[in-house]
Parts: C-alpha cells; structure tokens; sequence
C-alpha cells in the first residue's frame, strides 16, 4: 500500500473531527447499549451531520461501555422489497456475492454468519449495526431486523443504530409506512436521540461542561488539535495559513464575523434565525478558507467578510438549509 504525503486537507477524503454532536450521540448510545436497548433511533434533518456521527462512533472506542464491532450499511429503496433483497443487501456491501437461486433464509443466516465471525475476530461483545436511510424501511422491513436479532442473541448481543433523516428538504417527506406492531416497537423504538449541526449556543443540559458553542469548539479543532505532519505540532490552521497564525489568527478568533456575514445571508433569502451548522457545509467551509484562501495568498492576515461570503455560496450554505427557496428568477 502506498502511502499518501499530501496534507490530509488536500486527499480526496478529508479527516473527521470530533464534534459535540457526535459526542452527545455517543453519550446517548452508550446509555442504551448499557440500559439493554437493542437500537438506538437517531432522527435529524438531512445533510445535518448523522452519518457523520454515527462514524465518529465507529471510529472511536473511548465511549463504548463494551468491546464492539460495528458494521455499517445503507438500505436503498426496493422495487421488491423481503427478506431476500434485505440480506442481500447485507453481503453485497461486504463484497459478498449473491446466488439468485439462493432461498431467503439461507441468504440471511449466511449475512449473519459473515457478522458475528467478523466480531469474533475482533473479539466484541458486542455486534453494533448502523444502517444509513434507516427512513426508507417499512414496517416489514422491521421483522426482517427482528429476525436478524433473534439469531445473534443465541450467542451474543447486537445493538442496531437507525439512522433516519426526518427530511428530504424540497423533494418531500420519508419516513416508515406505518405504526410497527408492538413488539417491533417495544424492542427497537424505545431509545432515540435527536442529531442536530453544531449548535450556535451551548444547551442548558450541557452548560456544566461545555463553555463555548459547538461551532468554537469544531473551529478549536482545525486550529489546535489536528496536527500535521504527525508529531510536527503543526495544526491545520497553522501548516496553512503559518504568517498569520503567528500573528495571532486562528479561524475561531474570526467566529462573530463568520455568524454575523451567516445571518446577514439567511436574511436575504428570508430564512430564520440561526441555531446550528450542517457538519456538510461546515466542513466544505472550513476548507475553502483554509485552501483556497489563506493557502493561496502569501499576504494572508484575515478573513474578510467577501471571503466568508464566498466560503458559504462555494460550500452550499444555502442550498441544504430547510426554507430555502433557490435564487429568483
């Protein structure tokens, strides 16, 4: 394998951060695989940052109370939906292949046969599942996960994070088909959690221990705690922007002016009041302000408010907010 000596800000798939979203997520999952939740449903508009939370607890393990193994998959929309096409799903994205001729249940004791080996490999108590557009299932598509729990429980545990978007901004409304029977509900509806952007004002609940908002802390996180080359103590803010990093600037010491061109540019398109930033248009954000312009101009002091302006149209601020209308004709 060769290994890739450009920064990371400049690889086709850019590092994650650790944000208080996913850290509150993370919270909330471990007190449900702790309580004996067998899925945790997380909820949240689209583009918000789920997915994105749901890896950050793939990639760490601090936050689990047990030793875990955690998949993840995404369930497109069937023409056909039943078990066959939904255990299918579940080797083809592990780069199995799938019989046609192969019966239902065969198809999908084999899927988790391929799972908890894998566990056992990595030595989990645990099985974690993460299903991404968890939305587009039916009510059915629930008896095929509870058929899927049932198995592992003979000789283990599994825990299933449902990942649903609440919506699709302006191509309609998705959500599960109908009320599931009680004992679909009562064994995976009972826990949720409400994924949200990072937050402009810390919440009451958290106030305790967290001081400044989730943006600040995510903008801490370009500006101190990723470093690059390792072991340099370069943080990213500082390998790309190093005359004015040593003059003081960081990307957080602008974050008023950065909320006050946000707000000034909801207001032209008649959108609310600000309380939170999509992890999507955050991160592309952070990049075009680090790369494109601070990187690119040797004279670099400051943000100015034109380049926050540009940041937000090149990163799809807009287009991903819920009420926006698109530009006049």
């Amino acid at each position: 394998m060769t290994t890739d000596d450009r920064h990371p800000m400049l690889r086709s798939r850019r590092p994650m951060i650790i944000t208080r979203p996913g850290e509150r997520l993370a919270g909330d999952a471990k007190n449900s695989i702790e309580i004996g939740a067998d899925a945790i449903w997380i909820d949240g508009k689209g583009r918000i940052g789920k997915t994105f939370g749901v890896r950050q607890l793939i990639q760490t393990d601090t936050w689990r109370p047990f030793s875990m193994y955690i998949a993840e998959f995404t369930y497109t929309k069937p023409s056909k939906p039943g078990e066959g096409y939904f255990a299918s799903s579940l080797l083809l994205q592990q780069g199995q292949t799938v019989s046609s001729s192969a019966a239902s249940n065969a198809t999908l004791m084999r899927a988790i046969r391929m799972i908890q080996e894998e566990g056992h490999r990595q030595g989990a108590e645990v099985i974690g599942l993460a299903f991404n557009e968890a939305n587009r299932f039916t009510a059915n598509d629930y008896e095929h996960v509870m058929s899927v729990a049932n198995e592992f429980e003979k000789s283990g545990r599994v825990f299933f994070f449902f990942i649903n978007q609440t919506d699709s901004g302006r191509f309609g409304f998705s959500t599960i088909d109908k009320m599931p029977p009680r004992h679909i509900y009562g064994r995976f509806f009972t826990t949720s959690h409400h994924y949200t952007g990072l937050l402009w004002n810390v919440p009451e609940a958290d106030k305790s221990i967290q001081v400044i908002s989730d943006v600040a802390l995510a903008f801490r996180e370009y500006d101190e705690e990723l470093i690059w080359p390792k072991g340099s103590g370069l943080s990213f803010t500082q390998y790309f922007a190093p005359n004015a990093y040593a003059a003081g600037w960081r990307l957080g010491s602008q974050i008023e002016l950065i909320k006050k061109e946000i707000d000034a540019l909801r207001a032209e398109y008649g959108l609310p009041y600000v309380t939170e930033w999509p992890m999507q248009s955050f991160e592309r954000f952070v990049y075009f302000v680090l790369v494109r312009v601070a990187y690119e101009n040797p004279n670099f002091t400051e943000l100015t408010a034109a380049n926050i302006r540009e940041g937000l149209i090149r990163a799809g601020y807009l287009e991903i907010e819920p009420g926006y209308q698109g530009v006049s004709a």
